[in-house]
């Protein structure tokens, strides 16, 4: 095999080679499907399928459409009810939701799950606790974190003091 031929094969193998080696860091399109990278990427989006939310808030009341009263991150150990209460833009038929209340990061009451008889748009969904039921709230950190399908989507601090 003369030179030329030599030069050729190897110019053709490492082009192949670098070809390869951008397509599994996902730096061209992959033909095969998608990338590693892009796999990660879509791994890690929150699952919310069921429903559009806005961002949950803390409230010390609800009126009308559960919507919230007197909204607040903040709340004393002797509350009658604490809530959270999320603006849904969105809700299709048949979406369970629940939330997790916790405490300096120890979960200590899930509320009963709701599921949508239909679907909705425009509308609040709020979950509560009322501390009468464990007693007094101690003072300190809490969360409440809210699961659609059984997913947790959001989280919103709050403290007792």
């Amino acid at each position: 095999m003369d030179k030329r031929k030599r030069y050729l094969i190897l110019a053709a193998a490492l082009a192949v080679v670098l070809i390869a080696g951008a397509c599994l860091c996902g730096q061209c399109s992959n033909p095969f499907g998608t990338s590693p990278a892009q796999e990660r990427v879509e791994e890690n989006k929150p699952i919310v399928s069921g429903a559009d939310l806005e961002q949950a808030v803390m409230a010390k009341g609800i009126g009308g459409n559960n919507e919230p009263i007197g909204i607040t991150d903040t709340f004393s150990d002797s509350e009658d009810v604490i809530y959270c209460v999320v603006e849904a833009n969105r809700i299709d038929a048949g979406t369970n939701f629940y939330a997790r209340f916790v405490y300096d990061g120890e979960p200590f009451e899930d509320t009963p799950v709701i599921t949508a008889e239909q679907g909705y748009s425009d509308t609040y969904i709020e979950f509560h606790i009322e501390p009468a039921d464990f007693g007094v709230l101690k003072a300190g950190d809490y969360a409440c974190k809210i699961y659609v399908n059984g997913n947790p989507v959001q989280t919103v601090d709050f403290k007792v003091k």
